[in-house]
């Protein structure tokens, strides 16, 4: 059932409801009454019309107006009271009436309305206890504390409840930075990685324009397949409104490797057979890009080497050029930042720095699956 058919019959469930708890409350005055004998007066019709009255008012609208609803209820059983008709189960309707306006409504709201009916509470049953026992002050005290108990569990209720739902909100909002600080990532390595391989293919081009027009030519088209995988490859991960499918992965990498030598880089590969989960087999792939993305923008004329092995129970990522390398500390930047966080998501470490031998290195350990220990 959809939510607009549960909101047309949530009423007339109240209304069942409260017919039911009028019922009950009526045959409870009757023995309250047989209880009490002469001291009361005994109930009539305008006793039981009250009756039904509270239970409608406070079961009724209780999910529609709980306001309306405890200003119903308070003004029924003061009127009940006053008319010195017997103590009894009619007296829970304010109870109930009470508790559901400080569940449903702000606390300052429920606050002003269950401090009148307090007041009122109080106002309806003192003169009656005036005169039957020796310190109606104390009992009247008892009977507003009917009011503040039921106040104070409704508060409890609604803070509890405001606290849950402010608690989701948050998770949302978060889920949601995470997601985008993720598509950030995806369209910096896919774009980064796009472009680097452009500026050297048109940089070769540029080079060998006049003399050489048939390798400007193949570098022109090397341009051009490149700008397509990579808006395609963009275009997939912006595309955010469809379940997200499964990335490049370690069995892409060979692929990759290929596309990063026809621009000119030369790369050595070392990669061992592993199975790897779905998180890290994507990190893997990424961390293989953006290193050698980073290596065709900023180490010059070189050459890479790109090692995938397994150590232990990890997976090793090592991406190292012999170009001119970094001096001192390494300033990180979002391909460095993007490849750290990728790779501690999946409970990884990362490094990056100049190597010993010269040039720059990028190493990433990944724990492996269990199955794969």
């Amino acid at each position: 059932m959809d939510e607009r058919g549960t909101g047309r019959l949530g009423p007339r469930v109240d209304l069942v409801w409260a017919g039911a708890f009028a019922v009950v409350l009526v045959l409870g005055t009757l023995a309250a009454a047989a209880l009490q004998g002469d001291r009361v007066r005994t109930p009539d019709a305008g006793a039981f019309a009250l009756v039904v009255l509270a239970a409608l008012a406070t079961l009724g609208l209780r999910r529609t107006a709980p306001v309306w609803a405890l200003a119903g209820a308070m003004a029924a059983v003061s009127a009940y009271l006053l008319a010195g008709y017997p103590y009894g189960p009619v007296q829970l309707c304010m109870v109930i009436a009470v508790f559901e306006v400080s569940r449903q409504r702000q606390l300052r709201t429920s606050l002003g309305a269950c401090a009148v009916a307090a007041i009122v509470a109080s106002g309806s049953v003192l003169p009656r206890l005036i005169h039957e026992v020796d310190a109606p002050a104390v009992l009247a005290a008892g009977w507003a504390a009917w009011i503040v108990l039921p106040w104070s569990l409704g508060a409890l209720v609604h803070v509890s409840a405001a606290a849950r739902a402010q608690v989701r909100r948050d998770l949302i909002a978060r889920a949601a930075a995470e997601e985008r600080v993720r598509l950030a990532g995806e369209v910096h390595d896919v774009a980064g990685h796009g472009f680097a391989l452009v500026a050297m293919h048109a940089g070769v081009a540029l080079l060998v324009f006049d003399e050489q027009p048939d390798q400007a030519r193949a570098s022109l088209q090397a341009i051009k397949a490149t700008s397509d995988r990579s808006l395609a490859a963009l275009r997939g991960t912006l595309d955010t409104f469809h379940p997200r499918e499964c990335g490049p992965g370690l069995a892409d990498v060979e692929a990759l490797i290929r596309e990063v030598r026809a621009g000119g880089l030369a790369v050595d590969l070392t990669m061992d057979e592993l199975t790897l989960g779905e998180e890290v087999d994507g990190v893997v792939y990424r961390v293989v890009q953006e290193s050698l993305t980073n290596v065709l923008r900023h180490a010059g004329p070189t050459a890479a080497e790109v090692r995938i092995a397994r150590v232990g129970d990890d997976v090793l990522v090592r991406v190292t050029d012999r170009g001119c390398g970094a001096d001192g500390v390494v300033a990180e930047g979002r391909g460095l930042a993007g490849m750290r966080s990728r790779v501690e998501a999946v409970g990884g470490r990362f490094g990056a720095g100049p190597d010993e031998g010269g040039g720059f290195a990028v190493a990433a350990r990944m724990p492996l699956p269990g199955g794969d220990r």
